[in-house]
């Protein structure tokens, strides 16, 4: 052990290892799904491509795993180790290399967060486009490759990286696309995006196939004239008929739905306030966001109404009691506080995301009443979120609040959260993120699958060293 710190301490220099275990502590912390605290053997920040090569390589040759990190926060837990190895912590690694405005992208690191893109992206009339309750620390790069489900997918689909540079667990990098061309000035296609299927090896992969070093990146023109409507609604199947015309139309560059719990998560300034909201809010809210220049945005939201009119859907441009919620979601929107802000609010939060088909959801509904009633959880402690992707086909979550410093509540909540998402995959919720306990059971409905994405990691990583435990591997 002590040979091998030697060596990485040689490669990063003394003040980028990190073996204090108090030090270690932010790289193992709780994470958003129960996956379970296991500490590193240690951390390496490498600054360079170079620096990240040589600790691959030696990592390699002493058959020691390696788990990348690249947020200040663990989220759904890709980057607490199962098996004790190094943490590579690639925040050094934080260059934006360029942002092209006439093509709308931007060429970055993997350290690169929201919130850095963002300040660079709006200096230049442009915005990213951001994730649905990870904060704005986290990494642009690993966030778009683990395919988390962002505000505006219901516009603009999951596609948000055009091509990449990957280091390979032996060292090499590899180019996709168009970016593999080295007489090219630019690593993407000037006048729009060409397909580089090859990224999608590494989508989902959570580390076990390599790590990017470099993205092209969609950005996005960040128009001042934007609208956020409520529609309320009784219930979560009471939207399903609106939702398919809203997708007809395809105005809406964000847009989701809410019950109460959720929403009052995203509006609270503090615990009492987001108790006091779950009471007040409707049950269910749909949010839409309209952007683009002023006469279009206003034609936009005329449409709407008269859409609400036909549905006899209420359609407003606030919320009762709630004057500065446009203002608080374009906020959060732009720059998300995300699962950070729902923990102050009683000091625990999980989170169980999936994607399902609409008719899923009321069946889904019934069993969660069961399952809370069966553990003595509050029902009113669950948020539920749905963003559309397809008019019939959607992302989905459940949210669990609860204080940790009651053992006995967080008991109860993760075994709600155990019984609850064992019983979503039996029933056919695909969960496209298989984090912690998830993997074993989604790939055992997908033996196929799992034996080809085998065969992929033996080829890529014969060693065995890149966060091996995740997604059952």
């Amino acid at each position: 052990m002590e040979i091998l710190k030697e060596q990485i301490r040689s490669i990063v220099g003394p003040e980028h290892l990190v073996c204090d275990a108090r030090a270690l502590a932010p790289y193992y912390a709780e994470s958003i799904a129960f996956v379970p605290e296991r500490p590193p053997l240690f951390a390496a920040r490498p600054g360079t491509v170079d620096e990240l090569r040589c600790i691959l390589t030696t990592a390699n040759l002493n058959r020691v795993p390696v788990t990348p990190f690249s947020s200040a926060q663990n989220g759904y837990g890709g980057s607490i180790p199962s098996i004790p190895g190094i943490t590579i912590d690639l925040r050094r690694q934080n260059a934006i290399h360029s942002i092209d405005v006439g093509t709308r992208n931007a060429i970055i690191e993997p350290g690169v967060t929201f919130g850095q893109l963002q300040a660079a992206a709006k200096a230049n009339g442009l915005r990213v486009l951001t994730p649905v309750e990870l904060p704005c620390d986290s990494s642009v790069i690993s966030t778009y490759v683990d395919m988390a489900p962002l505000y505006a997918w219901p516009r603009y689909g999951t596609e948000t990286i055009l091509t990449m540079e990957v280091m390979l667990p032996n060292g090499e990098i590899l180019k996709t696309g168009i970016g593999a061309i080295p007489v090219v000035d630019k690593p993407y296609f000037p006048f729009g995006s060409i397909p580089a299927y090859l990224n999608k090896i590494w989508f989902g992969a959570q580390g076990t196939l390599g790590i990017v070093t470099r993205a092209v990146v969609k950005l996005k023109t960040d128009f001042e004239s934007k609208e956020v409507l409520f529609i309320p609604f009784p219930s979560l199947p009471a939207t399903f008929a609106a939702l398919r015309e809203f997708k007809r139309l395809d105005y809406p560059v964000e847009s989701f739905l809410v019950n109460a719990t959720y929403l009052a998560s995203l509006l609270a300034s503090d615990g009492a306030d987001f108790i006091a909201l779950q009471k007040d809010l409707p049950p269910v809210t749909a949010v839409l966001v309209l952007r683009g220049e002023e006469p279009e945005v206003a034609y936009q939201k005329e449409d709407l109404h008269d859409l609400g009119k036909k549905l006899d859907l209420g359609i407003h441009d606030s919320l009762p009691g709630r004057m500065r919620a446009r203002e608080q979601l374009l906020d959060e929107i732009a720059m998300p506080e995300g699962y950070v802000r729902f923990r102050r609010l009683k000091g625990g939060y999980a989170s169980i995301p999936f994607i399902c088909m609409t008719a899923q959801i009321p069946v889904f509904t019934r069993v969660i009443g069961q399952i809370t009633q069966a553990f003595g959880y509050d029902m009113r402690d669950i948020g539920e979120l749905l963003v559309p992707v397809e008019p019939a086909r959607v992302h989905f979550q459940y949210s669990l609040y609860y204080d940790p410093a009651n053992p006995k509540e967080k008991m109860v909540a993760r075994k709600v959260f155990e019984a609850l998402s064992a019983t979503l995959i039996k029933m056919g919720a695909f969960f496209s993120r298989p984090y912690g306990s998830w993997a074993s059971q989604v790939y055992e409905k997908a033996s196929l699958y799992k034996t080809v994405l085998r065969d992929i990691k033996q080829e890529l990583d014969p060693q065995r060293i890149m966060n091996p435990g995740k997604l059952d591997l």
